[in-house]
């Protein structure tokens, strides 16, 4: 397969285009140009030749360009070749995964989902020009001091290390078109390793996610008979854990306890706070306090804790529930 994108400057989101397209086929080559005779040699060309047609050309710069995800946010190349090509790429990393092998169907789309939510909308939203008015819109500041603190937050987030920053920090400025090319490859291979890890992950967690739905009962309490990716499962799934407070699931020294957290953009405030006199102590003198006779530990905070035998994490999660402060 020969793909190509334009030469100078590259970016994330023709970047993340590659590596789907080198993850699909390791034999793929890659060519760099803006001469429109050597493009239509290329399978595919990306980000580059005024055209989306979605089949071979993928630019998302034409202005008639005018393709959105519901949630408002444009797509651009990453999020184009992930469009067309993120099942297919789920569906082989996964076959080629002795412990994953043949997904549902369901299964794929979830996690196609969750790789375009958690990876491919911010490198759009990078590349688009919308990352300000898209966090403007979601903040929503009404006065000249929330519209400060937006910007400041704002200059923050656009310059914590995150994949379009670091292969921005690829580039030679007055690198030859030979240069970037090798540069651009090496980016490429890097990232290949990381997104093929990530995407088969987000297979392998989706799948186990099912199992944290099909183990909770609607209650306060998740009970879960072996330790499973449960936080994300909430996270990702908020509206079904919307009446549970705490998870108790297994660990290497017994038993676990945990808070939910108390929104999705809160993820250290809890849910479920344990009882005020039990944060910070541990052995004697916890079980003293508790009257549960295996108990171990619980955390300062008060979001974990944890006891040695199943039944006394079950008389634990009572306790904590009714002697919480929230």
């Amino acid at each position: 397969m020969l793909v190509a994108t334009h030469n100078g400057s590259f970016h994330a989101d023709e970047v993340t285009a590659s590596v789907i397209f080198y993850l699909l086929d390791p034999e793929t080559r890659f060519i760099r140009t803006r001469d429109p005779e050597a493009m239509e040699k290329a399978d595919y060309v990306v980000d580059v030749s005024g055209q989306f047609d979605l089949e071979k050309h993928f630019d998302h710069h034409p202005r008639e360009f005018r393709i959105f995800r519901e949630n408002g946010i444009k797509y651009a190349t990453a999020g184009l070749i992930w469009k067309k090509f993120g099942t297919e790429l789920l569906k082989k990393l996964a076959a080629e995964t002795p412990d994953l092998g043949e997904v549902p169907e369901n299964i794929l789309k979830k996690a196609f989902d969750t790789v375009d939510r958690n990876v491919m909308e911010y490198t759009d939203l990078t590349d688009n020009g919308q990352l300000d008015s898209y966090t403007a819109q979601i903040a929503a500041p009404e006065t000249p001091g929330e519209t400060a603190v937006y910007h400041r937050v704002n200059r923050f987030f656009m310059h914590t290390p995150v994949i379009p920053y670091l292969v921005a920090m690829q580039n030679r400025h007055d690198g030859t078109d030979e240069e970037q090319l090798e540069r651009f490859l090496d980016t490429v291979k890097a990232l290949a390793v990381l997104y093929r890890n990530i995407f088969i992950k987000t297979v392998s967690d989706t799948l186990l996610e099912e199992e944290v739905i099909k183990a909770y009962d609607g209650s306060e309490i998740l009970r879960l008979d072996k330790k499973l990716p449960w936080f994300d499962a909430v996270m990702n799934n908020w509206d079904i854990f919307t009446a549970c407070k705490i998870a108790i699931y297994p660990d290497k020294k017994g038993f676990r306890i945990q808070s939910l957290p108390g929104s999705l953009s809160s993820r250290f405030i809890n849910r479920c706070n344990s009882p005020l006199a039990w944060r910070g102590k541990e052995g004697e003198e916890l079980r003293t306090i508790s009257g549960i006779s295996t108990i171990t530990f619980v955390h300062n905070s008060g979001f974990t804790g944890g006891a040695e035998t199943r039944e006394d994490i079950d008389l634990m999660a009572r306790k904590w529930i009714d002697g919480s402060d929230k």
